[in-house]
């Protein structure tokens, strides 16, 4: 005769099979333990926990969630700890890899054994590449000898704390795996969000753009425009995926100074911007410069298609306008430490030019102000980080 496992009073009354030496897991402990739905994924983190409803008469002293690339992870694999006892609880996940799918379960032991909740599948974004930006004092805006400056421009000293940023603009693909983590549908907007009235994306208008559209189930990627830089996002998409990816949108300072990567000149580049160090509108370059092709590609190019700054940073000149945490407002003329811009305003910065601008448009000192619900296929933005 095969040996049973004995079932305990507290697992019966349950419903659940938590017996001693029984592997088994019951469907029906779903009613009595659920897990949470994942949020807040990133490329190397995630949120969920779960809610514990009864113990059955025997103390839960452990519950979390347990997670693992199968199907069926269990607590031998990774694991958090949040407490004991019946109710709600929240559980960080952290130490993922990126661009990876794992599925979580809650888990609840108490002294007849360990139950489960349902899984839940999830994939982790793709990791952000950044590059250190160091500490330095530098001079911001343009001298009045500069040609095509703007009286917004006022130079001005400037000293910043060191911060990394995104090597290059973010991608179509990144942005649409934000988007689709979050459930976001085709309006746009992102209800539990920090800006929750305002749509963070546009679908595309036509055959003839290069980035997202909603498929009717979720947001999709224009073929050949994956790691094209992301398009048609207001100034609220740009704050909500920064938010997302744990950093914040660079301010105009952090921009410029990245930007420049300790140089003077127009550019960091030099004085010119040629066809074969940016993407831009090539028929129209900087003073006297000249290019060796005045028919530009008309469109957002894949990122990383120039050589990089001295800082690393890719498509700081061109390519498309990127986002800046900033109110629009005049300078300060007084030297200023890690400066945020205006207190107030009703348009947002962006800088750096884009690929049907003009050379003039995309120097480092050269600086716009719109109202944050614009959109356009001409601006996407990067992510700064704290270290």
């Amino acid at each position: 005769m095969k040996k049973m496992c004995k079932l305990s009073v507290v697992a019966m009354s349950l419903a659940l099979i938590l017996v001693s030496g029984c592997k088994k897991e019951s469907s029906t402990f779903r009613s009595v333990l659920s897990t949470n739905e994942i949020s807040s994924i990133s490329f190397n983190s995630a949120v969920s926990g779960g809610r514990i409803t009864s113990d059955g008469g025997s103390t839960i002293v452990a519950r979390g969630v347990c997670w693992s690339s199968s199907a069926k992870p269990t607590i031998v694999n990774n694991k958090t700890f949040d407490g004991g006892g019946i109710g709600s609880f929240t559980s960080s996940i952290t130490g993922l890899m990126p661009a990876t799918t794992y599925y979580v379960r809650a888990y609840a032991t108490n002294s007849d054994g360990t139950a489960y909740g349902s899984a839940y599948q999830f994939t982790t974004s793709k990791e952000i590449a950044t590059a250190l930006i160091p500490a330095g004092t530098f001079i911001m805006g343009s001298p009045e000898s500069e040609a095509d400056r703007s009286t917004n421009e006022v130079q001005h000293l400037v000293t910043l704390s060191a911060f990394r940023m995104s090597q290059y603009e973010i991608t179509n693909e990144q942005f649409a795996a934000f988007l689709n983590a979050k459930g976001i549908g085709s309006d746009g907007r992102y209800a539990t969000g920090a800006y929750p009235m305002h749509p963070l994306v546009y679908a595309k208008s036509d055959s003839h753009d290069w980035g997202l559209y909603y498929n009717g189930a979720q947001w999709a990627l224009t073929v050949g425009h994956e790691t094209s830089p992301v398009i048609n996002v207001s100034w609220y998409g740009a704050a909500e995926y920064a938010i997302y990816a744990g950093g914040s949108l660079p301010t105009e300072a952090q921009w410029e100074y990245a930007c420049r990567a300790g140089t003077t000149t127009p550019f960091n580049t030099g004085t010119c911007l040629t066809d074969l160090q940016a993407n831009y509108d090539w028929s129209s370059p900087y003073g006297a410069c000249t290019n060796t092709s005045n028919t530009r590609p008309g469109k957002p190019l894949q990122i990383g298609s120039y050589a990089a700054n001295a800082y690393g940073l890719y498509d700081m000149h061109g390519n498309v306008h990127e986002w800046c945490a900033d109110w629009y407002g005049d300078y300060s003329t007084s030297a200023q430490m890690n400066p945020t811009g205006a207190a107030i305003g009703t348009d947002r910065v962006f800088r750096g030019g884009g690929w049907d601008n003009n050379a003039g448009y995309c120097r480092s000192a050269c600086r716009f102000g719109i109202t944050p619900y614009y959109y356009s296929n001409n601006i996407g933005f990067r992510v700064v980080f704290v270290p």
